[in-house]
């Protein structure tokens, strides 16, 4: 159990060179830019930093790409709180009290909370990783088809808690997420469903840009409908984590880490899956 432990520390002590450093500065900057803005992915900063790692060896290549999707999946809860537009969909639950807290004034905190948040959920999964790996892995290969399908409608029981106390609202969403996400080719056998016909719906509806279109133009037809006083421009509290913030909500943290390393090893389950997750259960 403990070999893994040896190896990540190892590892570790191989990285601890100024050009490692530098290129973890600069993946993990790239990656947050990369994140904040709706419509890029994780998985696409990644793809693009590719390119530039063939002349890297391969420890530091590897680097690399895990800072950026890192970087990625933080830089996104930028655009939640500030823009209520998730930048990506694992930052789509930072929507609902992150933009609350913006319009209050309180910008700055919650923005601290969601690094805060990302640092200690990063370092929970690489301490579970280090120690666990075997154990993960062999727990993770047992997933079939049986296993996602209750997975999937756990998915849609949580999100009856989601929405308050109208369950039902929150199920009538659950299941119109799972009606989109039959759009489009079977993965299977290759047959059209719910296409109508049309080619531009053959490869079915991503989930980018449904998050952005369901956010970003609610919120333009609540800007529309509401008619809001001028603009205030107050001072941006510290973006800073406060240290109380981490005391304060510690079992959160420690339990959303387990979360979403337990959901992250599941074959095809994302991390927009275990944002939600760790979510409703801060939420109970």
């Amino acid at each position: 159990m403990f070999q893994g432990l040896t190896a990540f520390g190892q590892s570790l002590a191989g990285f601890m060179t100024l050009e490692s450093i530098a290129l973890v500065l600069g993946a993990t900057l790239v990656g947050v830019i990369i994140g904040a803005l709706p419509g890029l992915t994780a998985t696409m900063g990644v793809a693009l930093m590719t390119t530039l790692t063939l002349k890297l060896p391969s420890g530091q290549a590897l680097l690399v790409l895990i800072c950026t999707y890192v970087g990625a999946i933080y830089g996104g809860s930028r655009s939640a709180i500030l823009l209520n537009i998730p930048g990506t969909p694992a930052s789509a639950a930072s929507c609902l009290d992150g933009y609350a807290l913006a319009r209050q004034g309180m910008a700055g905190r919650a923005m601290g909370i969601a690094t805060s948040g990302s640092v200690m959920g990063t370092l929970i999964g690489m301490f579970f990783l280090a120690l666990f790996t075997p154990v993960l892995g062999e727990f993770a290969l047992k997933f079939g088809a049986y296993e996602f399908f209750w997975l999937a409608v756990f998915g849609v029981i949580i999100s009856a808690t989601l929405t308050g106390g109208d369950a039902l609202k929150g199920w009538i969403t659950g299941f119109a997420g799972l009606f989109i996400a039959t759009i489009g080719q079977d993965g299977i056998h290759a047959f059209e469903r719910f296409n109508f016909g049309s080619r531009d719906l053959a490869g079915g509806i991503s989930l980018v840009p449904a998050l952005v279109g369901a956010f970003g133009f609610a919120e333009i037809l609540v800007a529309m409908q509401e008619r809001r006083p001028p603009v205030k421009l107050n001072a941006l509290d510290s973006v800073i984590p406060k240290l109380r913030d981490v005391f304060q909500y510690w079992r959160t943290i420690i339990r959303s880490g387990v979360i979403g390393t337990f959901v992250g090893i599941v074959p095809g389950v994302g991390e927009d899956v275990a944002a939600w997750t760790s979510y409703a259960a801060a939420k109970r």
